[in-house]
């Protein structure tokens, strides 16, 4: 019988910071990471932008030593139904280290802040056609809730 491989785990110097503005050491690697999912956007743009973040949000960095491993933004949004809710308004892993746990430690610190902040549920949204990121928030026991095509004009 074949063995079965093993997953790799996030090594043990892993921390995942929670801040509102990201520090400049990882300011230039967040932007390298957008990149690699196809979003260009300069270093001032992105610093920016962190610094017009609502009061509330907040951003998780997985960090290994100096080396930015993934991200994730956090923001608080109100829901008819269910009242301020917490949101992962985007989580991006370094592609050559997607399937080796960064993922779900980012989702689980993403869990554990809106339980910190008395938030009764927490939102993500995927496109369409992240299917393998579809299956991951699965894995995770998260309950596809609607799908919706959503629209955008720029205005400048």
């Amino acid at each position: 019988m074949a063995e079965s491989p093993t997953r790799p785990t996030p090594r043990a110097d892993l921390q995942i910071l929670r801040t509102r503005h990201p520090p400049p050491t990882y300011l230039n690697q967040l932007c390298e990471l957008y990149g690699a999912e196809g979003i260009k956007i300069s270093l001032d743009d992105l610093a920016f932008r962190f610094n017009d973040f609502p009061e509330e949000d907040r951003v998780l960095l997985a960090v290994e030593g100096d080396q930015l491993v993934g991200y994730a933004h956090l923001r608080v949004v109100f829901d008819p139904c269910h009242g301020q809710i917490a949101e992962l308004a985007a989580i991006i892993v370094q592609p050559h280290r997607r399937r080796e746990g960064y993922g779900s430690r980012l989702i689980a610190a993403a869990e554990s802040w809106a339980r910190q902040t008395n938030r009764s549920h927490l939102r993500l949204r995927s496109d369409i056609v992240r299917s393998s990121g579809h299956a991951f928030f699965t894995a995770l026991n998260y309950q596809e809730d609607s799908t919706k095509i959503e629209f955008i004009r720029a205005l400048k």
